[in-house]
């Protein structure tokens, strides 16, 4: 009933936008992953997945591994440079920096390096740095990955993000009430709107986000609180990612790429 429910509310949304330019979906490809969890995909044709807590790399000739026997589960992988992955293992508060061979160039364990920092949100920022959320103090900050230093940029935020992504000057996140943010390296927070509940949001701009509810995916603004529904025929989806145009859609057991212009 929820996805009959969304699905008329996302149909009805998507009507203000038929004055303007409609998503193109055109499908390229599929990979077998091989009972794996997808993660990504990157724009040399690489992609990553999870299969038995181990992070995997591969195209049709290459394939690359890498596994942690001490941090446990990988909770998050930051995907925003393929030079510079960055797994963060949140049970055992650590982080790990992996190269394009998924050679292991840094790790670091919060709770050694930096016992009072609690971080549940880790992702790659500039200048070697990391953007980090500590839920102990409830402030974003930076972390230096070679001076082991945090230095916090925002006053306390109180709800905790729910759903986070990032790139090198910006961190984006969704707290627990479906309230979306980004805040710069200087801890400028400005709020961009509330998205709908769904199960899964990519952050496109500071205006638009991709959604997942069910088995439908959508481009919603928060602007204008309206959405289109992105036309493609998977029945069952997993999850996705997109970037650079090709959209992955994580079915049962296949990645298939879709080439997409968003409006």
């Amino acid at each position: 009933m929820q996805q009959i429910l969304l699905y008329l509310f996302l149909s009805c949304c998507s009507l203000a936008f038929a004055q303007q330019k409609s998503i193109d979906a055109v499908f390229i490809a599929s990979d077998n992953t091989e009972g794996a969890v997808f993660v990504g995909k990157d724009p040399f044709g690489f992609s990553y997945t999870i299969k038995d807590n181990e992070f995997r790399k591969s195209n049709a000739t290459q394939k690359f591994q890498y596994r942690n026997l001490t941090f446990g589960r990988i909770k998050q992988v930051d995907l925003q440079s393929p030079l510079q992955i960055v797994l963060y293992y949140k049970s055992f508060n650590a982080a790990v920096l992996l190269d394009n061979q998924l050679n292991e160039t840094t790790k670091i364990n919060f709770s050694e390096s930096n016992p009072e920092l609690f971080p549940t949100a880790v992702s790659l920022a500039s200048q070697n740095r990391l953007w980090l959320f500590d839920q102990n103090s409830q402030k974003l900050g930076l972390y230096d990955i070679y001076k082991n230093t945090f230095s916090a940029v925002s006053s306390p935020i109180k709800d905790t993000p729910v759903q986070y992504q990032s790139d090198y000057n910006y961190f984006y996140w969704i707290d627990g009430n479906q309230n979306c943010y980004v805040s710069n390296i200087f801890g400028k927070i400005s709020f961009l709107g509330k998205a709908p509940e769904a199960d899964a949001i990519q952050f496109i701009s500071t205006s638009q986000v991709l959604l997942k509810k069910g088995n439908l995916l959508s481009l919603y603004n928060l602007e204008n609180q309206t959405a289109q529904i992105v036309p493609i025929l998977e029945k069952s989806i997993e999850s996705f990612y997109y970037k650079e145009q090709i959209l992955s859609i994580f079915t049962d057991n296949e990645i298939k790429n879709y080439k997409i212009i968003l409006p």
